[in-house]
């Protein structure tokens, strides 16, 4: 992390710390920090960690805008060329749609280190743009504006879905798939609607999340979209126990994996995460609904160890982890479970993935508690 040396940090925990009526000596426990540690940022002569800046965002409720000081959003290109398209939406220009993809593509990993609740208020903004831009573009060059508006509609959705905030997230991926079929993008089709698949999925309704996982698989989308579907298509049928189901859909997911490597330029940008070791941790996760322990940590732990190190600490690893840190308590192996709801659980404070932390401490208590009867 670059070190902060203008004092802007420490600035603006000052203000939001006043403006929440807290002294340092009252916010440094509840940050788990101490006073001096503290006035060090608010002077400017210390560096904040991304957990601290993340703790400090919970208490004083300021909406992940310290986490994302330490993480500056990505710069455009041509700043002066969005400004003007901004206020002169009818006159976007090709060269306007290359510097929104560039950020869109900026946007993305950084999400994979930061996690999503830091990107909205940045990511909102581009939402608005990217809609007035498909409210008044019209001609030749409509089609692309609607194309890349759908993309950021989908990375929007995404994120909303990723921060446990379902309806603006159902509404964003219902926009990527109106904006995805006007421009006739397979692929996108096929993506939102498997979202909205991954939506019923984190609500645990098998009969969407099936049926939308395999319109999404029937789309004329790319191999490695589609492997997506099969994949996501799986885990409904072992939620509802339909062992041979999975295991073909598994076995098709496979396959497409290996056509989307034979032919890499074929795939769209935003499933760039997609690999052999992220679909070994989705087949740990469907041996797990199944109730087959001894696989399912094989699975997730191949998986987790292939990740790419850009990867490797991204909110969206945290539910295989925690899937990882149960089927191993069930197995009776209690220590290796709780030091992997300690790593959840400093994921989702660094990332400030609320859900995550919750679900860790929920885990804890429960496994604790088991033991103590046990004892």
């Amino acid at each position: 992390m670059p070190p902060v040396t203008d004092g802007r940090f420490g600035a603006e925990l000052r203000r939001l710390r006043m403006s929440a009526g807290l002294s340092l000596r009252q916010l440094a426990p509840r940050v788990l920090s101490s006073r001096g540690h503290l006035h060090d940022l608010e002077m400017g002569r210390r560096q904040p960690s991304t957990e601290l800046a993340a703790r400090l965002d919970d208490v004083l409720e300021s909406g992940g805008f310290l986490s994302g000081m330490l993480h500056p959003a990505p710069a455009p290109r041509d700043p002066e060329r969005l400004t003007y398209v901004a206020q002169h939406p009818r006159r976007v220009d090709p060269a306007t749609l290359d510097a929104l993809a560039e950020m869109l593509a900026a946007y993305r990993r950084l999400e994979d280190t930061l996690g999503s609740t830091p990107l909205l208020p940045a990511i909102r903004t581009q939402l608005d743009l990217v809609a007035t831009l498909v409210a008044e573009t019209s001609g030749a060059l409509r089609s692309q504006v609607v194309d890349l508006a759908a993309q950021w509609a989908q990375f929007g959705g995404w994120l909303y879905a990723a921060s446990d905030r379902r309806r603006l997230a159902g509404r964003w991926y219902g926009t990527a798939l109106e904006w995805g079929t006007e421009a006739g993008n397979a692929d996108m089709i096929a993506t939102a609607l498997s979202m909205r698949g991954h939506l019923a999925w984190s609500e645990r309704r098998s009969g969407p999340l099936i049926g939308l996982s395999a319109a999404a698989l029937r789309q004329p989308a790319s191999p490695g979209v589609r492997a997506i579907a099969a994949q996501q298509e799986a885990r409904g049928h072992a939620l509802v126990g339909e062992a041979d189901a999975v295991a073909s859909l598994l076995d098709q997911a496979v396959e497409l994996n290996e056509a989307a490597g034979q032919a890499p330029d074929r795939e769209p940008p935003w499933i760039y995460f997609h690999s052999a070791d992220y679909l070994a941790m989705q087949r740990g996760l469907a041996y797990r609904l199944l109730g087959r322990d001894a696989q399912a940590i094989e699975y997730l732990r191949l998986g987790l160890a292939g990740l790419p190190a850009e990867s490797a600490g991204a909110a969206w690893t945290g539910p295989y982890l925690l899937r990882l840190a149960a089927a191993l308590a069930d197995t009776g192996e209690v220590a290796e479970a709780l030091s992997i709801y300690e790593r959840v659980q400093k994921l989702g404070h660094a990332t400030r993935t609320v859900s995550l932390i919750d679900q860790a401490e929920a885990a804890v208590r429960t496994l604790s508690a088991r033991r103590s009867q046990t004892r």
